[in-house]
């Protein structure tokens, strides 16, 4: 086989080449040992399986302009970022080569290999942020151009104590932070009463979509102010400028456990500019000076959302 020009050298060993209309290599399965240098160190691309939970060769792809773009790696590398050398098992980089997400563990999940054992194998990382220092079991960082944090992605179960702009929380799932390192997003980890141009609500997601801490439930603008929530506790009563009267609470669903049970789904809320949103409805908007809002408490209770059935 003849070896495959690359900038970061030649690969001589590799499978299912994939290439740009330009010619320059897309993606590709790495067969052999091969070094890649790169700004935050030397990684070496999976070429191989092994018995650490991988049982398949994954791909590693390039942007066009012949930049790595993302990388399993044979094994873990230290990887220089601003918060100090972190171990990684999957690289991901901007198209200028500049770090965007590491994951610490990049097993294979399967009816043999599953999140326990990757759970097990995952080590503590300390992290000194501008919300504080944290120590957790992590699945991923994303970093933004300038190297500082982007986003921190928890594994399951793992709760933190950080600094946000409206005090010191218990978050679960993840924590995300605007470019000069404010807190943008978190997901609280119990119930916490926060302040919000409609009065106190209840903050608390029980069952968060997806497993990225890009994205939480409770959200603030660059400023402090909560701009976004989502609630199992409370129910919004909207009395509107027209005379009309409508009732924003939760919901029941069944479990997918049984049908018998039924577990909660929060409502949400988001504070765009002067109106307020219920469950990202554009004709569930109200206006902040023209509608009032009363805030009481959501009374039905109902099961934790259940996801291992016995």
């Amino acid at each position: 086989m003849k070896a495959l020009k690359t900038k970061y050298g030649a690969v001589p060993g590799y499978l299912n080449l994939e290439k740009y209309a330009s010619g320059n290599p897309a993606s590709l399965f790495f067969t052999e040992r091969v070094e890649i240098k790169t700004p935050v160190g030397v990684i070496v691309p999976q070429y191989s399986v092994d018995d650490h939970g991988r049982r398949m060769l994954k791909p590693v792809y390039f942007y066009d302009n012949g930049n790595i773009k993302n990388a399993p790696l044979q094994n873990a590398a230290d990887i220089e970022t601003k918060y100090g050398k972190i171990s990684a098992e999957f690289v991901m980089f901007y198209n200028d080569e500049l770090l965007k997400k590491i994951f610490p563990l990049n097993g294979k999940l399967s009816g043999y290999w599953g999140e326990k054992d990757e759970y097990t194998l995952s080590r503590a990382i300390e992290l000194k942020l501008p919300c504080g220092t944290i120590c957790a079991k992590i699945i991923n960082i994303g970093f933004y151009k300038n190297g500082n944090i982007k986003s921190i992605t928890f594994w399951p179960k793992e709760t933190v104590e950080a600094k946000t702009p409206i005090g010191i929380m218990r978050i679960k799932v993840g924590i995300s932070f605007y470019e000069d390192g404010s807190v943008k997003s978190v997901e609280p980890a119990r119930p916490y009463t926060v302040e919000t141009k409609i009065g106190n609500i209840s903050a608390y997601d029980n069952d968060p979509e997806g497993i990225m801490g890009d994205i939480n439930s409770l959200q603030f603008d660059s400023q402090g102010d909560v701009t976004a929530l989502s609630t199992i506790n409370n129910v919004i009563i909207v009395k509107t400028a027209a005379g009309g009267e409508v009732r924003y609470a939760p919901s029941q669903k069944a479990s997918l456990c049984s049908e018998q049970v039924e577990i909660t789904v929060p409502l949400q809320i988001e504070f765009i500019n002067e109106k307020v949103r219920f469950n990202k409805s554009v004709s569930d908007e109200y206006n902040f000076s023209k509608d009032s809002f009363e805030v009481i408490k959501y009374e039905k209770k109902a099961a934790n959302p259940c996801y291992e059935c016995g």
